[in-house]
């Protein structure tokens, strides 16, 4: 049989001439994310310069890349804020999923428009063959920023102007370009009350606007990544239980544990808990500020728990000395 007359050859053809692709416009793609259920959506191009670093990776992963569609989830601002830290990990894994489940909502309605596309994660998993470079198929923050959804804040997170940083994003990459796409903020919803600086317990955010990026990842990420090579480390190498638990508590396996069977264990993002730009957050801390200070960063300030910090620095003088309640421990 040729090729031309195999049926499903003949009833592909067909279809296409019965039902042509049917345009898409950044307002009618927006429109269809939102319904998905994000509650913010913007639109830039694969050629937008200030993604020119992420191009090829994208690329490698997508060949047929055009368009980055970034999207926000909303996170629930008490859970974010309080001290009770199971709260806002539970708040992660949540958004994340609903997240993934809103990517996974598009992508089978984008087909019936005749649009590929791919949904990386939002966080989790990555490629781990690539570790201990960049892992991930696309580095979310800076699409939203290009897409117009934010700035990145003195913290390093992406601050929506509405919802500030209590957000989760992800981005779906399609093979169609549009006929528009959106432009970054002219602002920075940053309001530079440098909470964020006050309360980071490694000293990761520096008053300047500087940023040690490891200081932050050897804690924030204890129960994951480079952290959790440390922990088999400590386990194949200890001869028995005495041994292993002087090297590690009960409390920091059961950590590990958890982060292995239920995800998060995250054990800072402070600076996102404290942070009060964006407009349906900056009420309480314009309106009372000293109230504010005391509810929502006092408790992380002063709440006792290990602070892991890179060996050799000064990092361990300077936590006891700011933070009397934290125990600064070698990474």
């Amino acid at each position: 049989m040729e090729l031309d007359d195999h049926p499903s050859v003949i009833a592909y053809r067909q279809r296409r001439q019965n039902n042509p692709p049917e345009t898409m416009t950044r307002q009618r793609l927006k429109a269809i994310v939102l319904e998905a259920g994000a509650d913010d959506v913007g639109v830039v191009e694969i050629d937008r310069p200030s993604l020119q670093d992420q191009k090829e990776a994208i690329i490698g992963a997508f060949p047929r890349a055009k368009t980055l569609v970034s999207i926000i989830i909303r996170m629930n601002p008490p859970q974010v804020q309080s001290s009770d830290r199971s709260l806002i990990d539970g708040e992660f894994i949540a958004v994340e999923e609903q997240a993934l489940a809103v990517s996974r909502k598009l992508a089978r309605q984008l087909r019936s428009y005749g649009i590929a596309c791919i949904t990386p994660s939002e966080g989790f998993p990555q490629d781990m063959a690539k570790w201990p470079g960049p892992m991930f198929t696309v580095s979310h923050k800076p699409v939203a920023q290009a897409a117009g959804l934010g700035k990145i804040g003195h913290h390093r997170l992406l601050i929506h102007p509405e919802f500030g940083s209590h957000l989760c994003l992800g981005t779906i990459i399609i093979d169609t370009a549009l006929n528009d796409y959106d432009q970054p903020l002219d602002y920075n919803p940053c309001i530079n009350c440098n909470l964020c600086v006050a309360t980071c317990p490694t000293g990761a955010i520096a008053p300047d606007g500087s940023f040690e990026f490891f200081k932050c990842l050897v804690h924030a990420y204890r129960d994951r990544l480079g952290g959790f090579l440390n922990w088999v480390e400590s386990l194949v190498q200890s001869q028995n239980m005495k041994e292993y638990r002087e090297k590690r508590s009960d409390s920091e396996t059961l950590a590990v544990w958890q982060s292995l069977t239920y995800g998060g264990g995250y054990r800072c993002g402070y600076c996102m808990s404290v942070c009060p730009a964006g407009l349906s957050l900056i009420g309480p801390y314009l309106d009372h500020r000293k109230k504010y200070i005391q509810r929502v960063v006092k408790p992380l300030q002063e709440r006792k728990e290990n602070v892991y910090v890179l060996p050799g620095r000064d990092s361990e003088t300077a936590v006891r000395k700011k933070f009397p309640n934290k125990m600064p421990k070698p990474a």
